[in-house]
């Protein structure tokens, strides 16, 4: 297109179709929403909904959880190298190879070519987190060795000809997976979904004209690559450089560089550690999706996205390392462990770049990262096998540059998910919520203050024994802080064994802390083992990073979390040299003083 035609544009057009667009993605993840039966699709959102442009350029970067956005982008040029020209009106492809694009194994992705008049005008995608793909044990694999282990894998193979589902294909999965009858609701509802949002983005290209579509598309790409080098122009030029540290089976280091020059962003993670023998390993397109989301999120969070915006941002990740795997390396956790790892690492570099910027208050400390997993299996009570995990991102957000962490938020660029109720779970499967609730005191001190971590603990409940497949990260390391902020809390998951837990419900459902046994702090990796009634587990997430030096945070704040709950009277004199009268309200005279004795020595 020349420069001429894209002037005799309407602009306003131009934003109309843009904006429809965005609509048309948004109302794509409502009918998988409302298709779907499984907690993580309904209730916790985890999915998201993609449109590309004819040639494949993604112009709606997913409307739901953005990481999804470029990893469908990277399986949609999978569909296109495998098809070739074999593209198909009314065709739909299944994908959840991790090398293809996915996330993770277990985000199974459905791709849709949109044809008027047989004519390839878009493409509508939209990926979710399926609970099981056949793995050597429910869920994810945490034990599993090379990738083998980890379940049915799909290059992308046509799960819809013609407008009608393959049987074949869609039975081959079914038959390879531990919850057919939710798995079988969710994936019909991703198919529904690109029904819906095809039938849209059709009636749209008929309005305007497939040509003006096409103009359209080029003018929204070319705009978002102009917004994204004006703000990153705003940014101070250099280097800058971060180191993060990883516990599983072993300590991990992962190292990462951002060159920030000439209104681009090029990040180099040279120097991080091998690819792992363990399931903590991501594909090159997982790292790049957790990199773009946080780039979305931290620096673009008022400029539409799409795949316009990353011409400005180039990535290397050296391969065979920790980052950019290769098969037969296990990498079915790669979404909650290394890729999150990308995210915080990314975070720091650009926070460097921002302060002193005019986008100063973007910077931020490090949220909580240590996905918490707990998988029980085994039999309802109406003889139907179940899967349960519970709630594995309870995590404070990190403090920013003039406002506290959000509690419980979830990791960074994930805030629009949410939790599953606990009514909901219950419903679904034999347990019983014992608690679910903030943990005081998890914050990273600051003068604004890391977000709190959640935590919660349960029993087996109407059954008396079932499998359990625990494992976690974040024990070892906690939440880093920002300009002299300190550390959030670490991640934890604990058990206290042969409680007498019927008799305890008579009295009133207690608290974990409440019950009179010994507490086991369980290891971060461990085989399946029995969990039997009267066993209760505690799961605990990661609090938020704190922001700037804690001693100038002002103590009637830190007062009003100490009245909230949120803080222990010992955290806020010891934390934040805030001292408390009997009242609750602050002892000036006694603050200055407690402060002021940190800069003698003896504070």
């Amino acid at each position: 297109m020349t420069v001429a035609t894209r002037r005799t544009l309407d602009p306003v057009r131009v934003e109309i179709i843009q904006n429809r667009l965005m609509q048309i993605g948004h109302e794509g993840g409502i009918v998988l929403q409302r298709c779907a039966v499984s907690p993580t699709v309904v209730e916790a959102r985890d999915l998201g909904f993609n449109i590309a442009d004819h040639r494949g350029q993604t112009i709606v970067y997913s409307t739901w959880m953005p990481r999804h956005g470029t990893t469908l982008s990277y399986m949609l040029e999978s569909c296109k190298a495998r098809f070739g020209d074999d593209i198909r009106p009314g065709d739909m492809y299944l994908v959840n190879d991790p090398h293809s694009g996915a996330l993770h194994i277990l985000d199974l992705a459905v791709i849709a070519p949109v044809h008027v008049d047989g004519r390839l005008v878009a493409w509508v995608a939209n990926a979710t987190h399926h609970v099981d793909v056949g793995a050597m044990t429910p869920g994810r694999a945490p034990l599993a060795t090379n990738w083998d282990q980890e379940g049915i894998i799909f290059k992308p193979i046509r799960l819809v000809e013609g407008g009608k589902i393959r049987d074949d294909v869609f039975r081959l999965f079914l038959d390879n997976v531990r919850m057919p009858r939710y798995q079988a609701l969710d994936l019909r509802g991703q198919i529904s979904a690109n029904f819906a949002a095809s039938a849209k983005v059709v009636e749209l290209a008929r309005r305007y004209g497939t040509d003006v579509l096409f103009e359209t598309y080029d003018a929204i790409l070319d705009l978002a690559e102009v917004k994204a080098r004006e703000r990153i122009g705003e940014l101070r030029e250099g280097r800058y450089e971060a180191v993060e540290r990883l516990d599983f089976d072993k300590h991990y280091t992962l190292r990462g560089a951002l060159e920030v020059r000439g209104g681009t962003l090029h990040f180099d993670f040279a120097g991080t550690d091998p690819e792992a023998r363990s399931f903590v390993n991501c594909a090159l397109p997982c790292a790049v999706a957790n990199l773009h989301n946080i780039v979305t999120c931290q620096l673009l969070p008022d400029v539409a996205v799409n795949a316009g915006t990353f011409r400005a941002v180039s990535v290397d990740i050296p391969e065979r390392t920790l980052l950019n795997c290769k098969p037969p390396a296990a990498c079915s956790g790669a979404s909650t462990i290394t890729g999150w790892k990308v995210m915080q690492l990314t975070m720091a570099l650009l926070s460097q770049a921002l302060v002193g910027t005019p986008h100063w208050e973007r910077a931020q400390a490090q949220w909580g990262w240590g996905f918490t997993d707990v998988q029980w299996t085994g039999v309802d009570p109406l003889g139907r096998w179940y899967s349960v995990r519970g709630d594995a991102t309870l995590q404070g957000g990190g403090a920013r540059a003039t406002s506290d962490g959000i509690d419980t938020a979830n990791i960074s660029g994930s805030t629009n998910t949410a939790l599953p109720s606990i009514e909901s779970y219950e419903q679904r499967y034999p347990v019983l919520y014992l608690s679910r609730a903030l943990v005081p005191d998890s914050e990273g001190p600051g003068e604004y203050r890391g977000g709190l971590a959640g935590e919660w603990s349960r029993i087996l409940y109407g059954v008396t024994e079932a499998e359990a497949l625990p494992w976690y990260m974040g024990r070892d390391f906690g939440t880093a802080g920002f300009a002299g902020g300190g550390e959030g809390t670490s991640a934890c998951i604990a058990m206290k064994r042969g409680t007498p837990v019927e008799r305890l419900l008579a009295a009133g459902p207690p608290l974990y802390g409440e019950i009179d046994a010994p507490e086991e702090i369980l290891p971060q990796q461990v085989a399946e083992h029995p969990i039997r009634t009267g066993d209760v587990v505690r799961v605990r997430g990661m609090g938020g990073g704190g922001y700037g030096d804690p001693f100038r945070r002002d103590p009637e704040r830190v007062a009003s979390d100490v009245r909230e709950g949120y803080l222990s009277r010992a955290h806020a004199e010891a934390a934040y040299g805030v001292v408390l009268d009997a009242s609750g309200a602050v002892d000036v005279a006694a603050t200055v003083a407690r402060r002021a004795s940190r800069g003698t020595g003896t504070g």
